[in-house]
């Protein structure tokens, strides 16, 4: 059985002990059953694992007692952020939490002209459950470092942000006439360490939108012959890009 992993805040680390906040004590005792003695791992989301042993203080509490560390093999070297188009609750939540699981680093929700939500409001009052999305996945898979979710933006503003950091960005489009994904990576050269991936809404970007994606010198690739639901392409896109990239290993 793999020892279970949590993620806390900083400010309660020492080098040696470290006490649980309220609601990991809760999660540990109730739900996980878990009993002084038993090994679990912490974060603190500096990529480091803390592998560590639970006791009991005198007042009850449980804390964690620090017997080793190591850099958390599941962390990728390279900086991915998804552009991701805002859709439904359960189609968002699960871009979320297996792109997490994949690699991403950084979800950016994005309001284009064909996205469900157009609200930008709608999407902010989401942030704390999105966050919690991201924390349990990035425990559950072993990620050294939280995911980050960006305030919601409406495409023009992100691609005025790509355009002015002038990091390399890829956009995943349906016109198969553009070059597969191998091609495109090669075309952006060099040792990739960020990298923007634009993945569009269920009825695709319009015409205007692929023009300022060219203007932004946003590079196009394919994903092939078949037709993918946008949620589908938001998790292929990226799992593709971290696979080409040699991120998809398992370390040595």
């Amino acid at each position: 059985m793999s020892t279970h992993r949590f993620f806390i805040p900083r400010d309660c680390f020492s080098d040696i002990e470290i006490p649980l906040p309220e609601n990991i004590q809760a999660q540990v005792r109730k739900v996980l059953r878990l009993e002084p003695g038993d090994a679990i791992d912490i974060m603190d989301g500096s990529g480091q694992i803390f592998h560590s042993r639970l006791v009991e203080k005198k007042n009850g509490d449980l804390a964690a007692e620090i017997f080793g560390r190591e850099w958390a093999r599941g962390e990728p070297t390279v900086h991915l952020t998804l552009v991701a188009a805002l859709t439904q609750r359960e189609k968002f939540e699960w871009i979320l939490q297996k792109g997490t699981e994949i690699g991403v680093s950084v979800f950016q929700p994005c309001i284009s002209s064909r996205t469900l939500i157009q609200k930008i409001d709608q999407a902010d009052r989401k942030e704390q459950r999105w966050k919690e999305i991201l924390r349990e996945a990035a425990e559950q898979s072993g990620r050294g470092r939280l995911p980050q979710i960006t305030p919601t933006l409406r495409l023009k503003e992100v691609l005025a942000a790509v355009s002015e950091a002038r990091k390399p960005a890829l956009a995943a489009w349906t016109d198969t006439s553009q070059p597969d994904l191998k091609t495109a990576l090669s075309a952006l050269g060099g040792d990739i360490q960020h990298l923007a991936v634009i993945t569009g809404p269920e009825g695709g970007f319009s015409p205007e939108e692929l023009d300022f994606m060219r203007a932004a010198a946003v590079q196009p690739f394919n994903l092939g012959d078949r037709v993918l639901r946008m949620e589908t392409a938001a998790i292929l896109a990226p799992a593709l890009v971290l696979y080409e990239l040699g991120e998809m290993r398992a370390s040595e």
